[in-house]
C-alpha cells in the first residue's frame, strides 16, 4: 500500500472519530444545561417573592400608625411610630460599633431613656438610638457626646434589634462611654430592670454631628424583580441553546 494512500485512510479515520465524538459532546452540554435551567427558574421565582416581601414591609412601614404617645404594651414587629416626653439616662451610652455609611465607619449612639409614665409601669426604660457618628481614626479614642439635661420630646419609629452570632461577649463597663458589638436585649435588661424589648429611631436629630434615618429595606423590590429577570433570561438562553443543538443534530442526521 502507498503512502498516499496510508494518509487517506489515517486522515478518514481521524475525521470519522471527530464525527463520532461531537454528538457525545453536544449532548453532555444538553445535560448540563438541563441541569441548570431548573435551578436558574427557581432563582428567578425566589427573587419574586423576597420582591413581594420587601413590598410588603414597605406597605406595613408606609401604613403603621405613627401616633402613638407611649409606648405599646405588647412587642410588635410593626414599625409603630411613638412621640413620648421623659429624660435621658445620661450615666452610660451605648456605642454601637462597626456601623458604616457612606464607606464610613462609625458608631450608633444608643442613650436609655425614661418616659413620663406612671412610676409602676411595666416597662419604665427604652433604648433610644440618637442616630450615627463616624469613629476617629484611632481605635482608642471615643467620642465625646453631650446628653441634653431635663426634659425632652422624641418622635421616631419602634424597631426590633437583630441578633448577629457572636463569639464571645463584650466586655462592658459600668457606666460612661461604653463600647458594644449588638444590641443584646437581654443583657441589658440586667443593666436596666423594665427595659422596653425594642428601641426608638428617632426621627429628626436631637444632637449635632449625628446622622439619622435607617433604610426600611436593604434592597428594593424593583432591583429584586432585576435580579429575577436576569435568571429567566439566562433559563431562557439554556432552553434556546438545548433547542438548537438538538435541531441541529437532527438534520445533520
Amino acid at each position: 500500500m502507498s503512502k498516499a494512500v496510508m494518509s487517506e485512510a489515517s486522515m478518514n479515520r481521524l475525521h470519522l472519530s471527530k464525527v463520532q465524538r461531537l454528538p457525545v459532546s453536544k449532548w453532555l452540554i444538553v445535560i448540563l444545561a438541563l441541569l441548570l435551567i431548573p435551578l436558574l427558574l427557581w432563582l428567578g421565582v425566589w427573587q419574586l417573592q423576597r420582591a413581594d416581601e420587601k413590598q410588603k414591609l414597605l406597605d406595613r412601614w408606609s401604613s403603621a400608625r405613627t401616633d402613638l404617645t407611649e409606648l405599646p404594651e405588647r412587642e410588635s414587629t410593626e414599625p409603630v411610630g411613638v412621640s413620648l416626653h421623659g429624660q435621658f439616662i445620661s450615666d452610660v451610652i451605648y456605642l454601637l460599633d462597626n456601623r458604616t455609611r457612606e464607606g464610613r465607619t462609625g458608631y450608633e449612639v444608643i442613650v436609655p431613656f425614661k418616659p413620663d409614665t406612671d412610676a409602676n409601669a411595666k416597662h419604665p426604660v427604652v433604648l433610644v438610638n440618637l442616630g450615627w457618628l463616624a469613629a476617629s481614626q484611632y481605635r482608642d479614642q471615643l467620642p465625646d457626646i453631650s446628653l441634653p439635661s431635663g426634659s425632652q420630646s422624641i418622635t421616631g419609629r419602634l424597631a426590633i434589634p437583630s441578633q448577629a452570632m457572636q463569639l464571645s461577649p463584650d466586655r462592658w463597663q459600668e457606666n460612661g462611654r461604653v463600647r458594644i458589638q449588638q444590641l443584646d436585649m437581654d443583657r441589658l435588661a440586667l443593666r436596666h430592670p423594665g427595659l422596653y424589648p425594642a428601641v426608638i429611631r428617632i426621627d429628626k436629630p436631637l444632637l449635632s454631628g449625628l446622622s439619622v434615618g435607617w433604610p426600611v429595606v436593604n434592597m428594593t423590590p424593583e432591583r429584586h424583580v432585576g435580579y429575577a429577570i436576569q435568571w429567566f433570561g439566562l433559563a431562557i438562553v439554556l432552553m434556546g441553546g438545548c433547542s438548537w443543538l438538538v435541531l441541529h443534530r437532527k438534520e445533520q442526521v
